[in-house]
């Protein structure tokens, strides 16, 4: 478990707002039209993606034509992974806000880190901590789990809930539109990362086998966005506990 947890640390999900279902691509000024997500039921978030929970949902692809599901619901949306092959998986969800960069990291267990922009770069600002591991059965692990999300502002299920090749995801955000990245990866071969939208070339898809490094390259521009609702609006990285230095 913990191998796994080390190996699979990597991902970013990112946000920038420029109008009801659009965004600009601030070097570019290019328009970019958001996947606009559909609402629904709230799905149960215990690693199988079952097909009544997520019906109506828009279904995209990643670069092998493994599936990624997308909903919302109120303050939330809701993210399914279902790989194309039955390997045990981990996922990153990246989301750029106004003042930083929420990696949402899901594996043996889940974290949460910030990268804050530092001139052509992004600079680790808060590192993983890790909570939430395991199957995630039994009172104490729930109440581990609705701790997390009330903290953080998201869960998910881990690689050990459910079915081996499906993650699901819940994100509390009031925003809309984002820019959103994600990446999964097999346990099988942990160095190869599979992203959606397929073309990333960013350090988003880059191995990170000893953590986190101080700084990374991101390229949000890339990424797809998606738009929520129809309010549009400039958000910062929700208030998080951050750890002493």
């Amino acid at each position: 478990m913990a191998k796994f947890l080390t190996l699979a640390c990597s991902a970013v999900f990112l946000f920038a707002a420029s109008g009801p279902g659009r965004t600009a691509d601030t070097k570019t000024q290019k328009v970019v039209e958001a996947i606009s997500v559909p609402r629904g039921a709230s799905p149960t978030i215990d690693g199988t993606i079952g097909t009544d929970e997520w019906q109506g949902a828009q279904r995209e692809f990643f670069s092998d034509r493994s599936e990624l599901l997308l909903l919302r619901n109120g303050s939330s949306f809701y993210l399914g992974i279902r790989a194309a092959t039955p390997d045990m998986i981990g996922g990153n969800v990246f989301i750029e806000y106004s003042d930083g960069i929420v990696i949402h990291h899901v594996s043996a267990a889940l974290g949460t880190a910030i990268y804050r922009k530092d001139g052509e770069e992004w600079r680790l600002a808060r590192n993983f901590s890790w909570r939430c591991r395991g199957a995630g059965i039994g009172k104490e692990a729930e109440a581990e789990r609705e701790s997390f999300l009330r903290e953080e502002g998201w869960i998910a299920s881990t690689s050990y809930m459910g079915t081996p090749q499906e993650l699901e995801y819940r994100i509390r955000t009031g925003v809309s539109p984002i820019r959103i990245a994600v990446v999964f990866l097999r346990a099988s071969d942990p160095n190869v990362r599979i992203p959606w939208p397929a073309g990333l070339d960013d350090d988003s898809i880059k191995p990170n086998p000893k953590g986190l490094p101080p700084t990374l390259r991101f390229s949000p521009e890339k990424w797809a966005t998606i738009a929520l609702n129809q309010t549009a609006s400039i958000a910062r990285i929700p208030t998080k506990p951050e750890p002493k230095s």
